[in-house]
């Protein structure tokens, strides 16, 4: 009985598998069920065979990246010019959890080449680059013990020959893959912090069969996390050549005051561009820095009260968000400029930019009720915002254009200006991604 139920256990689990590599849903509506698509034979035969080769209770993962969507992952590690599957799975009651499993079609089965232990409890990060420059991917995996402990630990992993190696294992708090000292090749750049302890960033590169670090430079571990990291292009001069880098947004003491770091190579040395100056980047809300007008060029974000509203309370403030380049030197210059709520997850569309320190919002104006924009010289309104219950938006809102919904309030607007009012931007809230790049960093 106990060799039938088990048989049965794999047998549901491999039907399970299949649906989520064929990229299936589960829905109620019955024609659609009639409508399942039907897996490929290839897919089919793969996936009874991860599964026979999977220990009881292992169950396939991913990590926790967001771009990281696949169970399987299917990539060419040895350069033939023919896919390897890569899959990792977890085995939460042993005492090493997490492993890896690499196959590869020969002669039309499926055979599996070799397998590896990670380490932790939570595969964090996953992503296949070439950093060792032989125009193949090797294999990133970053790990956690998912405790308190917030330095993770990543290995950098070659396939050669049906075998794997490990080239490197470094801890960090987050990593970027880039070309940080502009040769033309890729390069790992760690960042980590140990609160209290130390904080540094990395820079690695192989060279002759080794990862050596072109330089480190030392930050402030008195910090309270990294909340933010973002990675592209962080200046382009006048003559339009990029400049890349890398931006950490940093929370401080205790509440919410933050502040940014830029960090470029130069001449193979590690800067950070402000210094040890937080002044420039400081800002009393955790502001994520990002290219938010997509110009390519990443831009840093403070929060600014509007004009007339300096001595009200902090949480009366309907506070404008602001956001700026780094301009090449030890400054910063303006960009964009926006209010956004973030209490109820909606913005304002950017105002021009010719407006930045000329509007305003109305001293009369009551957060979470009703707000009215103007500007400064002129008192000229340019824009409402009001709050209305479902009931309200329902019987009177006919003057009014939907910006936003919550559970129990619709925000409606109003607009005399010339500006686009867009409410697409997905990120409003509190919620910070470990680490987010400008261009793509996973495949």
């Amino acid at each position: 009985m106990q060799f039938l139920k088990t048989n049965w256990i794999r047998a549901a689990a491999a039907v399970l598998l299949m649906f989520v590599l064929g990229g299936c849903t589960f829905i109620s509506d019955p024609v659609s069920l009639m409508k399942t698509p039907m897996l490929s034979a290839d897919k089919e035969t793969l996936s009874s065979i991860i599964h026979a080769q999977l220990p009881d209770g292992a169950d396939l993962i991913r990590s926790r990246e967001e771009t990281d969507t696949n169970l399987i992952h299917f990539i060419d590690l040895d350069g033939d010019k023919v896919n390897e599957a890569v899959v990792f799975y977890e085995t939460p009651d042993q005492q090493v959890v997490i492993h890896c499993m690499i196959f590869k079609l020969v002669k039309g089965t499926w055979t599996k080449q070799t397998s590896f232990d990670g380490e932790g409890r939570v595969l964090e990060s996953l992503q296949f680059k070439d950093l060792n420059n032989d125009g193949k991917p090797d294999i990133i995996a970053g790990y956690s013990r998912r405790d308190e402990n917030p330095v993770n630990r990543l290995y950098v992993y070659t396939y050669t020959e049906g075998s794997i190696k490990k080239d490197l294992m470094q801890d960090y708090t987050n990593f970027v893959i880039m070309d940080l000292n502009g040769d033309k090749k890729n390069d790992l750049t760690i960042i980590s912090l140990k609160q209290n302890d130390q904080a540094f960033v990395a820079t690695y590169q192989y060279e002759e069969g080794s990862y050596v670090e072109i330089d480190k430079l030392d930050m402030d571990p008195y910090v309270s996390n990294y909340y933010n990291i973002v990675a592209g292009n962080v200046y382009k001069d006048p003559e339009g050549k990029a400049k890349e880098g890398i931006v950490i947004d940093t929370s401080i003491g205790g509440g919410d005051a933050s502040y940014s770091s830029i960090i470029v190579m130069e001449d193979g040395k590690l800067k950070s561009v402000f210094g040890g100056n937080q002044d420039t980047t400081f800002k009393d809300l955790p502001v994520k820095s990002g290219d938010v007008n997509n110009d390519g060029i990443i831009e840093i974000g403070s929060v600014e009260p509007p004009i007339g509203w300096n001595y009200f309370k902090p949480d009366e403030i309907p506070n404008f968000f602001v956001y700026s380049q780094w301009d090449g030197k030890q400054g910063l210059k303006f960009v964009a400029e926006q209010y956004r709520d973030l209490q109820n997850g909606f913005e304002l569309g950017f105002f021009p930019p010719e407006w930045h320190n000329k509007v305003t919002v109305d001293t009369k104006s009551i957060k979470n009720q009703y707000l009215r924009f103007l500007m400064v010289d002129t008192g000229k309104t340019v824009a409402e915002i009001k709050f209305f219950t479902l009931a309200e938006w329902d019987k009177q809102h006919d003057e009014w254009k939907y910006l936003y919904r919550t559970n129990d309030k619709v925000i409606g607007y109003k607009k005399y200006g010339d500006f686009d009012i867009d409410n697409s931007r997905k990120q409003l809230k509190n919620e910070v991604p470990p680490i987010e790049r400008k261009e793509k960093i996973s495949e």
